[in-house]
């Protein structure tokens, strides 16, 4: 039997984590779909986000544990070394280096260590994952600047086989990779299905005057959510917005608290705290829609999610799903325009049974047809293969 290429990737947060957003669910899904053709090994820190320090008890640290479909090495705070990963890297032998961040600090040592020339000088791919758009460098952006004038300047990112998930990604890489190197465009990696224990029957009823709508993402300024409350006090009728997900940054949320506080009484907020993976299907088929006002987003695994849950979607136009009120399946509204985005959460309050089915329907039906399309798998497994020796390529 042929060995298959043996992939290492590095990456921040990994299984059986949940809380770090869609970068890690990218990998997973990588992982399940592709360990037929290729033996992925995962490197990663021993926690679940940075606000949770502490480490899993179900796995083994700083030791390889099988995960699903990879081996996967768990570091703990003292073992996040350069050094460390060079044993690992040097014990793993791969034939691809692969990481799902820019900035994260176990990719940057794996860029220096081949720089350094001291690790093999295999291909590295980094999906960025929405890190170099222009609202995501705008946070922590001095620290950011740095790295970046002195990485350009050392030549650090040489040679890199990069993977953007949009046109847009692909343009904001090319603003910052050094010479040399590829960039492909490969929308990141949804599950084969999503909520699969659909049916409309289990949404709940649409009554005119009335809403739930559910935000379902990390809490932090680039999800704008404070924007958002605010711009609830004009609506009429009876909203519920429920906040699920990690509190990335609690002075963040302070804003948001104190945004909640002055809302009228028919706009009722509340936070409801993180959710398993796992539980997201049926967690979301209890709502009606789907909001999120993102500064940016490179893909938006969450917005696949909440359509397969049959939830229209309000968001911003500055991810890659656009012209969603043309499809049928919500609205994608310019943050510049408060008053779109009250006319059209009104709306949604407003309308009636009929025409929400109708749109839950749509939304639903237009993920179970994007799934569909065989060259989501193809494009991601265009850049595995491009980063092989050619010796190691897998059949097609």
């Amino acid at each position: 039997m042929e060995k298959k290429p043996k992939i290492l990737i590095v990456c921040n947060y990994y299984l059986p984590g949940y809380k770090s957003g869609g970068g890690m669910r990218t990998i997973v899904n990588m992982v399940d779909r592709f360990h037929d053709q290729y033996d992925f090994f995962v490197i990663t820190r021993d926690h679940d986000g940075r606000n949770n320090p502490e480490p899993y008890d179900n796995v083994k640290i700083n030791d390889w544990n099988e995960i699903r479909n990879a081996r996967v090495y768990y570091l703990s705070k003292e073992n996040m070394r350069i050094s460390k990963l060079r044993t690992l890297v040097q014990e793993v032998k791969p034939d691809v280096y692969y990481t799902n961040s820019f900035f994260a600090t176990p990719a940057i040592f794996l860029v220096k260590l081949r720089k350094l020339r001291l690790i093999p000088q295999k291909n590295i791919v980094i999906a960025p994952c929405g890190e170099l758009s222009d609202a995501s460098l705008r946070f922590r952006a001095k620290k950011k600047k740095v790295f970046l004038n002195l990485a350009k300047l050392s030549g650090l990112y040489k040679n890199i086989i990069w993977k953007a998930s949009s046109q847009l990604e692909s343009d904001e890489i090319a603003e910052i990779k050094g010479s040399g190197g590829k960039i492909f465009i490969a929308p990141d990696l949804p599950p084969i299905s999503l909520c699969d224990q659909y049916a409309p029957e289990k949404k709940p009823v649409k009554k005119s005057g009335a809403a739930k709508m559910i935000y379902l993402s990390r809490v932090c300024d680039k999800k704008n959510l404070d924007w958002l409350i605010d711009e609830l006090r004009s609506i009429k009728g009876a909203l519920q917005l429920d906040i699920v997900g990690p509190i990335d940054t609690p002075e963040y949320w302070k804003i948001c608290e104190a945004a909640i506080k002055k809302l009228p009484p028919n706009i009722n907020v509340e936070y409801r705290g993180s959710v398993a993976y796992e539980l997201v299907g049926d967690l979301l088929l209890g709502y009606h829609f789907f909001v999120l006002p993102t500064f940016s987003e490179n893909f938006g695994h969450v917005f696949l999610e909440a359509m397969a849950a049959g939830c229209p979607l309000v968001i911003s136009d500055r991810t890659p799903w656009l012209n969603l009120e043309k499809k049928g399946v919500g609205w994608d509204i310019p943050l510049e325009d408060p008053d779109k985005w009250k006319s059209v959460i009104q709306e949604c309050v407003d309308m009636e049974q009929d025409q929400f089915s109708v749109l839950s329907k749509q939304a639903r039906e237009f993920v179970v047809e994007w799934l569909a399309d065989d060259s989501v798998e193809k494009d991601t497994k265009q850049v595995l293969d491009e980063a092989l020796p050619v010796t190691s390529t897998t059949a097609a």
